[in-house]
Protein backbone atom coordinates (compact mmCIF):
# COMPACT_ATOMS: atom_id res chain seq x y z
CA UNK A 1 0.00 0.00 0.00
CA UNK A 2 1.42 3.40 -0.91
CA UNK A 3 0.59 6.12 0.79
CA UNK A 4 0.30 10.01 -0.63
CA UNK A 5 2.61 12.51 1.04
CA UNK A 6 -0.38 14.13 2.60
CA UNK A 7 -0.92 11.02 4.43
CA UNK A 8 2.76 10.27 5.40
CA UNK A 9 2.94 14.21 6.52
CA UNK A 10 -0.07 13.81 8.52
CA UNK A 11 1.01 10.62 10.15
CA UNK A 12 4.06 12.56 10.90
CA UNK A 13 1.83 15.29 12.67
CA UNK A 14 0.28 13.06 14.37
CA UNK A 15 3.29 11.31 15.86
CA UNK A 16 4.94 14.44 17.01
CA UNK A 17 1.73 15.90 18.81
CA UNK A 18 1.66 12.21 20.65
CA UNK A 19 5.40 12.49 21.42
CA UNK A 20 6.11 15.75 21.83
CA UNK A 21 4.09 17.11 24.56
CA UNK A 22 5.24 17.68 27.69
CA UNK A 23 4.47 16.82 30.95
CA UNK A 24 3.82 18.91 34.08
CA UNK A 25 7.63 18.88 34.97
CA UNK A 26 8.89 19.47 32.04
CA UNK A 27 9.59 16.47 30.57
CA UNK A 28 8.78 14.81 27.72
CA UNK A 29 5.69 12.36 27.60
CA UNK A 30 6.15 9.13 26.10
CA UNK A 31 2.86 6.83 25.83
CA UNK A 32 2.66 3.60 24.21
CA UNK A 33 1.09 3.94 20.46
CA UNK A 34 -1.52 1.88 20.57
CA UNK A 35 -1.87 -0.84 18.00
CA UNK A 36 -4.73 -0.55 15.51
CA UNK A 37 -5.73 -3.84 13.72
CA UNK A 38 -6.25 -2.40 10.19
CA UNK A 39 -5.30 -3.04 6.74
CA UNK A 40 -5.58 -6.12 5.14
CA UNK A 41 -3.65 -9.26 4.36
CA UNK A 42 -3.55 -11.51 1.44
CA UNK A 43 -4.66 -14.86 1.71
CA UNK A 44 -1.32 -16.31 0.00
CA UNK A 45 0.74 -14.68 2.39
CA UNK A 46 -1.40 -15.43 5.24
CA UNK A 47 -1.07 -19.33 4.23
CA UNK A 48 2.47 -19.49 3.87
CA UNK A 49 2.65 -19.64 7.41
CA UNK A 50 0.60 -22.73 7.55
CA UNK A 51 1.74 -26.20 8.57
CA UNK A 52 -1.37 -28.05 9.51
CA UNK A 53 -0.76 -28.65 13.34
CA UNK A 54 -4.10 -26.63 14.59
CA UNK A 55 -6.46 -29.62 14.31
CA UNK A 56 -8.56 -27.83 11.50
CA UNK A 57 -8.62 -24.41 12.92
CA UNK A 58 -6.94 -23.14 9.82
CA UNK A 59 -10.30 -24.64 7.69
CA UNK A 60 -12.98 -23.38 10.37
CA UNK A 61 -11.11 -19.91 9.88
CA UNK A 62 -11.97 -19.94 6.22
CA UNK A 63 -15.30 -21.08 6.38
CA UNK A 64 -16.49 -18.37 8.81
CA UNK A 65 -15.02 -15.97 6.35
CA UNK A 66 -17.02 -17.57 3.41
CA UNK A 67 -13.57 -18.29 1.70
CA UNK A 68 -13.95 -21.52 -0.36
CA UNK A 69 -11.11 -24.12 -0.38
CA UNK A 70 -11.92 -26.52 -2.80
CA UNK A 71 -8.71 -29.28 -1.74
CA UNK A 72 -9.85 -29.17 1.95
CA UNK A 73 -6.45 -27.59 3.16
CA UNK A 74 -5.95 -24.18 0.94
CA UNK A 75 -7.66 -21.37 -0.05
CA UNK A 76 -9.15 -21.12 -3.68
CA UNK A 77 -7.93 -17.85 -4.08
CA UNK A 78 -4.71 -17.19 -3.19
CA UNK A 79 -5.14 -13.39 -4.02
CA UNK A 80 -7.94 -13.04 -2.46
CA UNK A 81 -7.27 -9.71 0.40
CA UNK A 82 -8.90 -10.37 4.15
CA UNK A 83 -9.62 -7.69 6.83
CA UNK A 84 -6.13 -7.80 9.74
CA UNK A 85 -8.96 -8.12 11.97
CA UNK A 86 -10.65 -11.23 10.38
CA UNK A 87 -7.17 -12.58 10.54
CA UNK A 88 -6.70 -11.27 14.30
CA UNK A 89 -10.07 -12.93 14.64
CA UNK A 90 -9.37 -16.43 12.99
CA UNK A 91 -5.84 -16.83 15.54
CA UNK A 92 -8.17 -15.82 18.56
CA UNK A 93 -11.09 -17.51 18.39
CA UNK A 94 -9.96 -20.38 15.89
CA UNK A 95 -6.65 -21.14 17.08
CA UNK A 96 -5.81 -20.35 13.39
CA UNK A 97 -1.09 -20.77 14.21
CA UNK A 98 -0.61 -19.48 10.42
CA UNK A 99 -3.18 -16.53 11.67
CA UNK A 100 -0.87 -15.68 14.80
CA UNK A 101 2.46 -15.99 12.66
CA UNK A 102 1.21 -13.56 9.96
CA UNK A 103 -0.08 -11.04 12.43
CA UNK A 104 3.08 -11.64 14.61
CA UNK A 105 5.47 -10.68 11.61
CA UNK A 106 2.91 -7.81 9.99
CA UNK A 107 2.71 -5.96 13.71
CA UNK A 108 6.02 -7.42 15.12
CA UNK A 109 4.68 -8.96 18.17
CA UNK A 110 6.55 -10.30 20.91
CA UNK A 111 5.32 -13.67 20.53
CA UNK A 112 6.38 -17.01 19.88
CA UNK A 113 6.37 -18.58 16.29
CA UNK A 114 4.30 -21.72 15.89
CA UNK A 115 5.67 -22.25 12.56
CA UNK A 116 9.12 -22.20 14.14
CA UNK A 117 7.70 -24.36 17.10
CA UNK A 118 5.75 -26.93 14.51
CA UNK A 119 9.18 -26.89 12.72
CA UNK A 120 11.05 -27.89 15.76
CA UNK A 121 8.29 -30.55 16.46
CA UNK A 122 8.14 -32.27 13.32
CA UNK A 123 11.93 -31.72 11.89
CA UNK A 124 13.66 -31.57 15.14
CA UNK A 125 15.80 -28.36 14.66
CA UNK A 126 15.23 -24.77 16.06
CA UNK A 127 15.65 -21.55 13.74
CA UNK A 128 14.08 -23.23 10.52
CA UNK A 129 11.13 -20.24 10.00
CA UNK A 130 12.63 -18.08 7.80
CA UNK A 131 14.27 -20.61 5.75
CA UNK A 132 11.23 -22.52 5.32
CA UNK A 133 9.14 -19.46 3.78
CA UNK A 134 11.72 -19.08 0.69
CA UNK A 135 13.44 -22.61 0.82
CA UNK A 136 11.15 -24.85 -1.72
CA UNK A 137 13.71 -27.99 -0.51
CA UNK A 138 12.51 -27.72 3.52
CA UNK A 139 9.30 -27.22 2.47
CA UNK A 140 9.05 -30.45 0.72
CA UNK A 141 11.41 -31.93 3.54
CA UNK A 142 8.44 -30.88 5.96
CA UNK A 143 5.95 -32.54 3.60
CA UNK A 144 7.65 -35.65 3.68
CA UNK A 145 8.05 -35.77 7.55
CA UNK A 146 4.46 -34.43 7.81
CA UNK A 147 2.46 -37.55 7.32
CA UNK A 148 3.27 -38.83 11.12
CA UNK A 149 1.66 -35.97 12.29
CA UNK A 150 -1.84 -35.88 10.29
CA UNK A 151 -3.67 -35.65 13.99
CA UNK A 152 -1.81 -34.10 15.68
CA UNK A 153 -2.78 -30.25 17.35
CA UNK A 154 -0.50 -28.33 18.37
CA UNK A 155 -1.91 -25.57 21.41
CA UNK A 156 -1.46 -22.22 21.23
CA UNK A 157 0.57 -20.75 23.88
CA UNK A 158 -1.13 -18.39 25.79
CA UNK A 159 1.79 -15.90 25.04
CA UNK A 160 0.19 -16.04 21.52
CA UNK A 161 -2.97 -14.99 22.33
CA UNK A 162 -1.90 -12.74 24.99
CA UNK A 163 -0.04 -10.47 22.40
CA UNK A 164 -3.25 -10.26 19.95
CA UNK A 165 -5.29 -8.94 22.29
Amino acid sequence: MRLSRRQLFTAAGVTALMYGSASANGAAAVAAPARTWSGEIRIGDWEQYYLGLDGGAHQKALSALDIAYRDGVRADEQDLMVQVESVRRAALEFGDHAAADILRDRFGLDSPSMLGRGLKLVLGEDGLERRYLDDPALQLRYIGYRRRYARYAMPMPDAVRRALA
